[in-house]
């Protein structure tokens, strides 16, 4: 007579244990995702950053060897304001300039080179160029991984493609010489005026702020700003 033999049968996995399962993994998968995102985002930031701060630094450079104010008329002819003389001369002294007018410090007030449209608040656009541009005013191109610049064809025209999506604005305010903190008008009193102060005794500020507006931006951003004093002379 034979012993019945009890065999061990191998349960499969049950259905708390695979939705356990599933969800471990589904939680490992887009913790992974989610860190490789945020990867990238930080680095086309830095990237951006890089880029701007580089931007603005095109603008200082180009501008070092400004004089304050042109030597001819900047803030050196008179009008009468209520009976008192007061300089002006305050912005390029050509209505309709190119970027090689632009030879002193008060000249670059309100100048944007480049498209965006979302300028800064209580940014005065008084000139745009194209742009963005470098120090020796010429306009940055786009440059493809190859080496490469981009070109476009319109009308038959073949042309070379700005930096996208990259625009440089310029604020020029003249300071209190006592505090810099505080800006004054853009104009000073001459001749019996309460200071007397000459044009030059005042010191300027000069705001580079870089915009950036990617292909899926509604709006430009302000990814820089270089801010720099110079002082009176």
């Amino acid at each position: 007579m034979r012993t019945p033999v009890r065999t061990s049968q191998r349960h499969a996995f049950t259905l708390i244990e695979t939705a356990l399962a599933v969800l471990i993994i589904g939680l490992g998968i887009v913790t992974i995702v989610s860190t490789q995102i945020t990867f990238i985002r930080k680095n086309q930031w830095s990237t951006h950053t890089a880029t701007g701060s580089l931007l603005a630094s095109e603008i200082r450079e180009m501008s070092r060897n400004f004089s304050r104010h042109d030597r001819f008329t900047g803030g050196l002819y008179t009008f009468t304001d209520g009976g008192t003389p007061t300089n002006a001369g305050w912005g390029c002294e050509v209505d309709t300039p190119t970027v090689w007018d632009l030879d002193d410090l008060d000249d670059l007030d309100g100048v944007v080179f480049g498209d965006a449209t979302d300028l800064p608040e209580d940014f005065e656009l008084n000139h745009r160029f194209a742009g963005p541009i470098n120090a020796f005013r010429e306009v940055i191109n786009q440059t493809n991984w190859d080496g490469t610049i981009t070109t476009v064809e319109v009308d038959g025209e073949v042309s070379q493609v700005s930096l996208r999506g990259w625009t440089q604005c310029v604020q020029v305010e003249k300071l209190d010489p006592y505090d810099y903190t505080i800006m004054v008008d853009n104009y000073e009193a001459g001749a019996g005026g309460a200071d007397n102060r000459p044009m030059t005794g005042y010191p300027i500020r000069v705001t580079v702020i870089v915009l950036f507006q990617g292909e899926f931006d509604d709006e430009a951003r302000e990814v820089s700003r270089v801010i720099w004093v110079v002082p009176p002379t």
